[in-house]
């Protein structure tokens, strides 16, 4: 990962995008910005402002903070990583689906509970 916070900020931004299963067309449509200026910050560590930067957060569901911090390589948490799988399974559906959803988990780790038993 490269060093510096503009370097730092398009390499998170571009981790983000593609845990969120985004192409750089749709995070910059989302974001508001061009496709060309959004690759320039990913791949060159080009400057984005304050505005930028908070559509990009916004855009990738992510606090602008998280942007910020260099990350070497995967997260080790598994959990981690299942709530944020969890959480882009979910992303953009209405309250009542996402209620269906939590009740077929649920049911669905109760089944493995009585199975384990068994």
């Amino acid at each position: 990962m490269r060093s510096d916070i503009h370097s730092i900020l398009g390499d998170r931004i571009r981790e983000e995008r593609k845990r969120a299963g985004l192409t750089i067309e749709q995070l910059a449509e989302l974001a508001g910005i061009s496709t060309s200026f959004l690759a320039y910050i990913e791949t060159k560590g080009r400057k984005a402002s304050i505005e930028t930067i908070y559509k990009l957060a916004q855009a990738l569901r992510v606090a602008m903070g998280e942007l910020f911090s260099a990350v070497p390589g995967p997260r080790k948490d598994a959990m981690h990583d299942a709530a944020l799988g969890f959480a882009q399974l979910i992303r953009d559906r209405r309250p009542d689906e996402i209620q269906t959803v939590m009740e077929v988990a649920k049911a669905a780790l109760k089944g493995m509970a009585r199975a384990k038993k068994k």
